[in-house]
């Protein structure tokens, strides 16, 4: 399976995930920083925003939050595909810190833009009880590794790793509640935040148990 022996080389499925990984990051950074730097697409859909806040530091912010993202999706794809701890230690360990910042910078702004978010106060709700759980899955990530406790530490890894793709499932959930289920966009936008946070922590905790089974009677 895909990362189950942290000892064998990478395998083609393994290679394939982190080409998806680059173009993912590579089609953000066009989208977010070339095509839509300000953000015009979605800010459209917002409604009875808080004026306090002002435009350019929402922005500051949202960029902040997005390239924090695309660092983390790339250093955790590396560390499960290609800086293994049997292999290279200390690149993983140093490739590992720089994903922990990462969800920090990503945490830390979300706190910022959770206030704005599009959908009203459910959606505040849904991405703070999110950046709640992510942080402590993080901690686990780190403190895992730790107490050296392999399986924990990976399984933690796969959780953590899963609320990166927030993003995509937010737009792809989005756009079948447009344009399938007829929904306004800031309810279909609601509808998918919540959706695609039950999605990664179901998935997270099938792939982390499927990928990485426990070996002792410490379980994690």
């Amino acid at each position: 399976m895909l990362f189950r022996n942290p000892d064998k080389r990478p395998g083609g499925f393994a290679w394939a995930f982190l080409f998806a990984a680059a173009l993912y990051i590579a089609c953000m950074i066009v989208q977010s920083f070339v095509v839509d730097p300000g953000d015009v697409s979605f800010l459209s859909h917002k409604v009875g925003a808080v004026h306090h806040i002002t435009r350019g530091a929402w922005l500051v912010a949202l960029h902040i939050h997005v390239a924090s993202a695309l660092v983390a999706i790339l250093a955790g794809a590396m560390n499960f595909v290609l800086t293994r701890a049997p292999s290279r230690p200390a690149l993983h360990r140093a490739v590992g810190y720089a994903y922990l910042l990462s969800v920090l910078g990503v945490d830390g702004t979300s706190g910022y833009l959770a206030p704005e978010a599009t959908g009203g106060e459910m959606v505040t709700v849904a991405f703070n009880l999110l950046n709640v759980y992510w942080l402590v899955a993080a901690f686990l990530v780190y403190w895992m590794a730790r107490k050296l406790r392999p399986d924990g530490h990976r399984r933690w890894a796969v959780r953590s790793y899963m609320f990166l793709d927030t993003n995509a499932l937010n737009r792809g959930f989005t756009w079948f509640g447009v344009h399938a289920a007829g929904l306004p966009f800031a309810t279909a936008y609601a509808v998918a935040v919540w959706l695609s946070i039950a999605v990664n922590v179901a998935l997270g905790e099938i792939l982390a148990r499927t990928l990485y089974p426990c070996t002792s009677a410490r379980r994690a």
